[in-house]
């Protein structure tokens, strides 16, 4: 779901990948809640009576925000709820608590065509109760970890490329891919400065389906949100991931416009 565009994907087919980018927990293990008490469940529903269905994940920033993916939220419409669930395990069922989205705004810049500034902010219309274990801030790393460093990335996509996802939280680390060496494998021009590469060259560990907007964390700060790759876990074909610190005034400035 989500991280699919047709430019790149025509672009990745003239420069030879074939492989079309996908909204992208691979090769991970099961993992509580309380080790990531500031991750959520975006959840939906298109009318009153339909279920909240889960579609992304994010991360809690501050009372009433919380930072995911603009292309978690861009194509919400008007007659559709948005729940963020906080402190859950699992992915559709009924732990965790529930709250309400006030409003959601993504990046003006952002482009479904080149997944930049992918990058989007949800107030909800109570404050989050940080008195309680499962519910903690994140707050943005402010430099990029060095090439090499393992970054966690958590949530409740797919196992495996073609499914299924996963009911139960789960994590996956992986290493820092320099931009340079990131371009040259998904194609030139791909990999701008608002953007960070995980993943092993030699594939078999990665976010995937389901985890989009997800928090990428090293050293309980957050660095980035999953964003597009192309496939799961491939070979030679890292992750790529919305690069927070290089947002930050425009997430600090949005919260304050919005509450």
């Amino acid at each position: 779901m989500f991280k699919t565009a047709s430019i790149i994907l025509l672009l990745s087919l003239a420069a030879g990948a074939w492989a079309a980018p996908q909204a992208r927990i691979v090769g991970g293990r099961e993992v509580d809640i309380a080790k990531h008490p500031y991750l959520v469940s975006i959840r939906y529903r298109s009318t009153a009576n339909d279920s909240y269905i889960h579609k992304c994940a994010g991360a809690i920033y501050s009372a009433r925000a919380v930072i995911t993916a603009a292309q978690c939220v861009v194509d919400i419409q008007p007659e559709e709820k948005v729940m963020v669930v906080a402190g859950a395990n699992t992915r559709l069922g009924y732990d965790g608590m529930p709250y309400p989205a006030l409003k959601w705004i993504h990046h003006t810049s952002y482009s479904e065509w080149t997944v930049d500034y992918d990058i989007a902010v949800i107030i909800i219309d109570d404050t989050f109760d940080f008195t309680h274990t499962l519910i903690k801030p994140l707050p943005i790393r402010e430099s990029r970890p060095a090439n090499g460093r393992l970054m966690t990335v958590t949530g409740w996509g797919y196992q495996e490329e073609s499914g299924p996802s996963t009911r139960t939280l789960e994590e996956v680390d992986v290493p820092v891919v320099g931009n340079d060496e990131c371009g040259s494998l998904h194609g030139a021009g791909e990999i701008t400065e608002r953007m960070i590469c995980a993943g092993y060259l030699s594939g078999g560990k990665d976010s995937c389906h389901g985890d989009t907007g997800g928090p990428l964390v090293y050293n309980s700060e957050l660095v980035g949100l999953v964003s597009w790759g192309r496939g799961c876990a491939r070979p030679n074909l890292p992750g790529v991931y919305t690069y927070v610190a290089s947002l930050k005034k425009w997430v600090e400035d949005t919260i304050a416009a919005n509450l």
